[in-house]
């Protein structure tokens, strides 16, 4: 990271957790992290509210994203910070940040760059607007085999194209 971006980072700082009136009434943005050093982070679109993603910030994710007001994420699988958009050019901008009763998981409102090869506004690596592309079916049949139903009817953009030379995120 260039050295503008760690003293950004550096300050803003989070409040020590000292009480839960603090925590639960307070002013204090004291986010709790897991004991990987993550934070759960759902992401909505802005205008629509649609869920679009979920993901985690470590505490240089959750301050880059609030310095730059561009969303960033700790990758798991890669173990690294994450831009969203640095691959694809499917920049989500961040309109609004809230955090929960107990500051251990936010929400980022975001509207999206389209993405820099064709297609419409997305945040799925799949190519579906949405990363919640499918319907888990309620009361399923005992013992038949759970068929999830598709939600979106049509791919934002060709993720071939997008994604090319870059490996698919998802591990089995």
């Amino acid at each position: 990271m260039p050295n503008d971006i760690e003293s950004t980072i550096s300050s803003i700082p989070f409040a020590e957790r000292q009480s839960v009136l603090q925590i639960e009434e307070g002013t204090d943005l004291a986010p709790k992290f897991d004991e990987k050093g993550c934070i759960p982070c759902i992401t909505m679109h802005a205008g629509t509210k649609e869920v679009l993603m979920f993901a985690f910030m470590n505490e240089d994710a959750l301050r880059l994203t609030m310095a730059t007001s561009l969303a960033h994420y700790w990758s798991r699988s890669r173990q690294q910070l994450w831009k969203k958009g640095e691959t694809s050019g499917m920049f989500q901008h961040v309109k609004r940040i809230l955090i929960d009763d107990d500051q251990d998981c936010v929400i980022i409102e975001v509207t999206l760059t389209p993405p820099s090869i064709g297609g419409k506004e997305a945040s799925c690596h799949v190519g579906y607007r949405s990363c919640f592309y499918r319907e888990i079916p309620l009361n399923p049949q005992p013992g038949k085999a759970v068929e999830l139903k598709f939600t979106e009817d049509e791919k934002s953009f060709d993720e071939k194209e997008v994604y090319k030379g870059t490996a698919n995120p998802t591990q089995l």
